[in-house]
């Protein structure tokens, strides 16, 4: 494609595409946007000034206008810093006529926590953060990820050089698995090879051979047996399934991508857990409080249906 206008935009996202000025897509986003337009799953090897931060900020802000604000959250892209998340925050905020067309939030270190509660607890459409201080307001849950439709993570090699491998799981494991997800590397390690393999449906691939990304499916290991925590509060009391995620992952310390299935019922909830770690998850869990509310967790002495 030739040019930004030729992506099949909506006019509102035409009229912001002003704000790029003149000049073609990059290779990238002339490969990436339409992709990410048709909601699919996107693994892309970005180097430097290969533009996916306006392909990202193309894709949440159309996905908005074409489906509307809401409450929570549409979309969510993580980065590795505190500066890359203040760049890629003012490039969606200037592309959405100064957040007229979409409500984007900041949400990184450096600024105290409860300053950006207040905005959350309004509302915003999109979320741009790193690692530590995102997964901190899902623990607090002033940030609700369990109905996000987009989920991005750029300079995916930084962030799990940094360490931040549990935190990332945790994040995933804490979204709707009907997300569409974009993965963006400069480089493309079997660490990052292995989460794209993880966590991507039929991706389409960009700067990545399909046989390097087929070749990091891991051979499975022995399934570990998972057994349920009852949670004494349910869908009556306005628990959801990140209520449960945000608790096990966090006083519970338990990676997120641990946890086996979820269900809320009207008057208690089940969550699926390693039985190795239930007894210890327990104990952790006895003064925890969801919603507001003190909630007595307990083992259920019998096996999970979903093994992973």
């Amino acid at each position: 494609m030739s040019e930004f206008g030729d992506f099949g935009l909506s006019e509102a996202a035409q009229t912001m595409l002003l704000g790029l000025g003149p000049g073609q897509p990059t290779p990238l986003q002339g490969e990436a946007i339409p992709a990410l337009l048709s909601k699919r799953d996107l693994f892309a090897r970005a180097p430097a000034g290969a533009g996916e931060d306006a392909a990202m900020a193309l894709t949440v802000i159309e996905r908005v206008i074409r489906d509307g604000p809401t409450y929570n959250p549409t979309a969510l892209i993580l980065v590795p810093s505190r500066e890359l998340a203040i760049q890629l925050h003012e490039t969606i905020f200037q592309l959405s006529s100064r957040g007229a067309i979409a409500n984007v939030l900041g949400v990184f270190e450096g600024k105290p926590v409860t300053s950006q509660i207040g905005p959350l607890k309004h509302g915003v459409d999109i979320v741009v953060g790193t690692p530590v201080r995102v997964l901190e307001h899902v623990k607090r849950r002033t940030l609700r990820i369990e109905q996000i439709k987009i989920l991005f993570l750029d300079r995916v090699d930084e962030m799990l050089d940094q360490g931040h491998v549990r935190d990332v799981e945790s994040i995933i494991g804490s979204t709707p698995k009907t997300r569409q997800t974009g993965l963006f590397s400069a480089t493309i390690p079997q660490s990052v090879l292995s989460l794209a393999h993880k966590h991507l449906d039929e991706p389409e691939l960009i700067g990545i051979e399909p046989g390097d990304y087929e070749s990091a499916a891991a051979p499975e290991g022995p399934k570990e047996h998972l057994v349920n925590l009852y949670f004494s509060a349910g869908r009556g009391a306005g628990v959801t399934p990140s209520d449960l995620v945000g608790a096990i992952t966090g006083e519970g310390e338990l990676s997120g991508d641990r946890i086996g299935e979820v269900r809320i019922k009207e008057n208690f909830s089940l969550a699926a857990v390693p039985g190795a770690d239930a007894d210890g998850i327990v104990r952790k869990l006895r003064t925890t409080r969801i919603r507001g509310r003190k909630v007595t967790v307990r083992l259920e002495r019998f096996k999970s249906k979903k093994n992973r």
